[in-house]
């Protein structure tokens, strides 16, 4: 079957409904993904979807692909990416599927596909699925597998997270899932955690009608901060289509961008287990290395993507990751794969043992003046020539900097600079046909200077797309 090369990233697949994406070429999807898992003696396989309007009828035709290779399937309906992973364990299979374009605008789908517990394709297994595809390669079987059973998992999943957390006190939270699938179960499980919880854009709605719900974008940030402050609460969160990822604001409304978080989460296992090791992105903030070294551990920078880092732990034998987008793994008290609902409740936990703020938490902190991550359109066959290109100049503009490339972690997919006082990267995206940038310094002038840089260097390719729907916090650098 032909389709759209580009829909293959390096850890799932992505691509526009229905330009992309039809129930024909979803089915075909299953059925690759279905001889991938006979290939591997895999014979069962958990499948959720999120929100999304495609969503429903995509599952049916993706597991009736599955089935044809002789998958018997756990369809668990409408859930968070999290509750597909924990359904791993629930019914101890290794195969799994979340049907969800994350992040992405409201007219995207994909699919997050299970190679082992809470682990997902890496780039090869992609390629290999394509290579199914490609070629209408599949495995039939004699005789299809079953749906087995229709699962409601919430009770066991809420029980499964609860008994990990304790809060000493009662927190009043905003919560804002921006009509994403997270309206059905984050809220009630603060609630069952204790906390007192005002919600915003809790009704389901596909369509995302308040925009995409996106942790990342400054200005829903900003909503979230307003609605804080008004309702004199101890946090706000906020979460992205599919739950696995969140972002935060304290109770004076300021953006703690997720790389802040990461240091948070950082000290607070270093205090419990020293010496540890701790995975982050190459997009976060030097903050983040600081406080691993002050509370002494060891930071380990590797490349984005959920897939990467959770496989870049399992190597390291490390105690927890995280990235800038709001994807936080603990591997001390959990499975390991990121999820939002208890990323924010070991928050609360922290901030309930140290009986302390978020602000004062934060401020405690090295401090930077620090850009949201932006996102830049880009074409999927354009952005990497561009960002090979933008490397050679910023490296030649900055050969005093300490760079961090694919020479240093291979397979990089952009070119970082750390300063004394800050970092600079560009980067293409692995979700989408964008490019990403963040960057940082120790004070505003140096900070502005910086994002000067970062503007002209951006505007000086025509390839950039400035008005598209996968553009995100692009009133930094205009």
């Amino acid at each position: 079957m032909k389709v759209n090369k580009f829909m293959f990233r390096n850890y799932d697949i992505r691509g526009v409904v229905p330009d992309d994406l039809t129930p024909e070429v979803v089915e075909a999807l299953g059925k690759a993904y279905g001889t991938f898992l006979h290939k591997r003696k895999i014979r069962q396989a958990v499948i959720g979807r999120d929100c999304r309007l495609s969503g429903e009828e995509f599952q049916e035709a993706y597991m009736k692909g599955v089935m044809s290779a002789g998958i018997d399937i756990i369809d668990i309906g409408m859930v968070m990416t999290q509750m597909m992973y924990y359904g791993q364990y629930r019914f101890q299979t290794n195969g799994g599927t979340m049907i969800t374009a994350s992040h992405n605008p409201f007219n995207f789908n994909g699919f997050k596909m299970g190679v082992s517990f809470s682990l997902t394709t890496g780039p090869e297994e992609v390629q290999e699925i394509k290579s199914y595809v490609d070629n209408d390669d599949y495995y039939e079987a004699d005789e299809p597998g079953k749906k087995i059973a229709k699962e409601d998992i919430k009770e066991d999943y809420f029980h499964d997270v609860l008994k990990r957390v304790r809060l000493k006190k009662k927190f009043k939270v905003v919560v804002d899932t921006r009509h994403g699938t997270c309206g059905i179960y984050a809220p009630e499980l603060l609630e069952r955690a204790g906390c007192e919880v005002i919600c915003v854009n809790k009704e389901v709605d596909g369509n995302f009608p308040e925009g995409t719900p996106d942790p990342t974008d400054e200005k829903f940030m900003e909503i979230l901060g307003k609605k804080v402050v008004e309702e004199k609460a101890d946090l706000g969160v906020a979460f992205d289509g599919d739950g696995d990822r969140i972002g935060t604001v304290d109770e004076k409304g300021h953006i703690l961008w997720n790389d802040v978080l990461v240091a948070i989460f950082a000290k607070e296992i270093l205090e419990r287990f020293p010496k540890s090791k701790i995975i982050h992105n190459t997009l976060c903030s030097q903050v983040v290395t600081e406080v691993v070294k002050e509370n002494g551990g060891t930071p380990i920078m590797w490349l984005t993507g959920h897939a990467f880092i959770k496989k870049k732990i399992a190597e390291e034998n490390a105690a927890f990751g995280g990235e800038l987008s709001g994807h936080f793994f603990f591997n001390d008290n959990a499975y390991g794969h990121d999820d939002g609902t208890y990323a924010i409740l070991r928050v609360l936990e922290y901030l309930s043992e140290k009986d302390i703020s978020l602000t004062e938490l934060h401020e405690s902190f090295p401090k930077y003046f620090s850009s949201p991550e932006v996102k830049i359109g880009c074409p999927d066959d354009k952005k990497i020539e561009v960002i090979k290109d933008l490397s050679k100049k910023f490296k030649k503009d900055f050969p005093k900097a300490k760079i961090t490339d694919d020479s240093v972690i291979p397979g990089d997919d952009g070119t970082r600079a750390d300063f004394e006082d800050g970092m600079m990267i560009f980067r293409y995206s692995q979700n989408g046909p964008y490019i990403t940038v963040k960057f940082e310094a120790k004070d505003e002038k140096t900070y502005e200077e910086r994002r000067k840089y970062v503007s002209k260097m951006l505007h000086s390719y025509p390839e950039m797309i400035w008005k598209d729907q996968l553009c995100v916090n692009l009133h930094v650098v205009e």
